[in-house]
């Protein structure tokens, strides 16, 4: 009898807890809301991106992205303050926000580069990789052979805008998620 009265009131508890899920997946309350998308690179058919943001308003909401495999595990976080995403920026209600976030979080709007091959090319005489009026910068600790090795690679990359003129590059490589850099766009 104990054991069931410790269980019941542990399930109140959490639903207690628990913010309700309303319409499309947004969570009730504040800006609470999330965006779902599935990743199918051919590591890993099933992996897929989230955004939860949480705040008690849109204009103090925080955002999370998160990467899972397959199996559900996380292989990558990151957390940004909403008003500094481009993407982001400009939802001030939940809803804008719900819509926001699926459009952050979807592979496909990520048409430039979905393999490190189209990386843009590091000649042997630049500091860094070469693309014209939109500069790469490579992650802290890339050298020139380690950027080409993962060109060479061919690996799935994930790139999400993290501001409000660049995207964060992430290739998929034994099933972890690796920094190359940081993509600018003229803004």
């Amino acid at each position: 009898m104990r054991a069931f009265l410790i269980a019941g009131l542990t399930a109140l508890a959490v639903a207690a807890c628990t913010p309700a899920e309303g319409e499309h997946g947004a969570l009730s309350g504040g800006c609470d809301a999330r965006g779902v998308a599935t990743w199918n690179t051919p590591a890993d058919a099933n992996a897929s991106v989230e955004a939860i943001t949480t705040g008690p308003d849109c204009a103090r909401a925080v955002a999370t992205l998160i990467i899972r495999n397959g199996s559900g595990e996380p292989i990558y976080s990151e957390t940004h303050i909403p008003s500094q995403v481009m993407t982001l920026a400009q939802a001030s209600t939940p809803a804008a926000m719900q819509t926001a976030l699926q459009e952050w979080v979807d592979p496909a709007s990520n048409t430039t580069m979905q393999t490190s091959s189209a990386l843009p090319e590091w000649p042997a005489d630049a500091d860094s990789p070469q693309n014209g009026e939109f500069p790469f910068y490579p992650a802290e600790g890339m050298t020139r052979e380690s950027y080409n090795q993962l060109r060479d690679a061919n690996l799935p990359l994930y790139c999400y805008v993290q501001g409000m003129e660049s995207l964060n590059c992430l290739a998929l490589r034994d099933g972890a998620l690796e920094s190359i850099g940081v993509q600018s766009f003229p803004g």
